[in-house]
């Protein structure tokens, strides 16, 4: 493996006297693209909770780029955010959010340039590039709160994006979305991919989801890793009845993955 992005071992969260998360040994190299699949309550945005240092109850080791996550104070973790793009599931309620889509975007060039500091003429040409590159320009002085699902996703990771980030972290992206715009969701993470060799760690409870550039998933249930390895691996059909339930079966088209009844995937 390269060199590490993550590195999670012995970790244990705890609510009260209950595990929620309990992971042994995990490791994410620079550069990968790693899908964490599993069903609602798996754990997932949990993992993602505690590698932004936002989860409480924490035991084990847990470091991200290179810096431990764990009792770490205000300033230090608001140093290693920066560096970490992160796009949540749960959009910000419209009435709470009356910015145009070019300030929302801005918000992410605010901690590099510092909380009480106006952004400069290089931070806007940046603001202004990422909402080009995502096809945004047309919208860029609509009300966030004015424009689509699908379009405030696309909004946010090109907040994440402007903070010019070393890891991308996805939580659901796509969740209530229809298809056209799930589809062009997916598109999107994978070129960002390929042409800017992030690390990119995409959860999800879907293998639609999945861009054809995800060369390893990790499956998570009821708090633990069940498996770890190439989609080709671990994507079978014994594994996805094993989470969401008999009679299912997995295919596999131009490099995705879909679900589907089990006669189906036999034919």
């Amino acid at each position: 493996m390269s060199e590490p992005v993550i590195h999670l071992e012995g970790l244990d969260v705890r609510v009260g006297r209950r595990s929620t998360l309990s992971v042994g040994m995990l490791r994410v190299g620079r550069g990968e693209l790693v899908g964490v699949l599993g069903p609602n309550g798996a754990g997932k945005s949990t993992l993602l909770r505690c590698l932004l240092g936002m989860q409480d109850g924490v035991a084990g080791r847990v470091e991200v780029l290179g810096v431990p996550v764990n009792g770490r104070r205000a300033g230090p973790m608001a140093a290693l955010r920066r560096r970490i793009g992160y796009v949540p599931q749960i959009l910000p309620a419209r009435a709470e959010m009356p910015l145009t889509v070019r300030e929302v975007v801005a918000i992410g060039r605010t901690g590099i340039a510092g909380m009480l500091r106006p952004l400069r003429r290089d931070d806007w040409r940046i603001v202004d590039a990422w909402i080009e590159r995502l096809a945004l320009t047309p919208l860029a002085r609509r009300g966030f709160g004015q424009i689509s699902g699908g379009e405030q996703r696309k909004t946010l990771i090109a907040r994440a994006m402007v903070q010019q980030p070393e890891l991308l972290l996805l939580d659901e992206p796509t969740a209530n979305l229809d298809l056209g715009w799930r589809e062009r969701m997916v598109g999107l993470i994978g070129e960002l991919y390929r042409t800017t060799g992030l690390t990119v760690v995409l959860v999800c409870h879907e293998l639609e989801v999945l861009p054809n550039s995800c060369g390893r998933v990790v499956v998570l249930d009821r708090g633990r890793v069940l498996d770890d390895g190439p989609p080709e691996d671990v994507l079978v059909t014994a594994r996805i009845e094993t989470l969401y339930g008999p009679g299912l079966g997995v295919v596999r088209r131009a490099g995705r993955w879909v679900v589907v009844p089990a006669e189906v995937s036999h034919a």
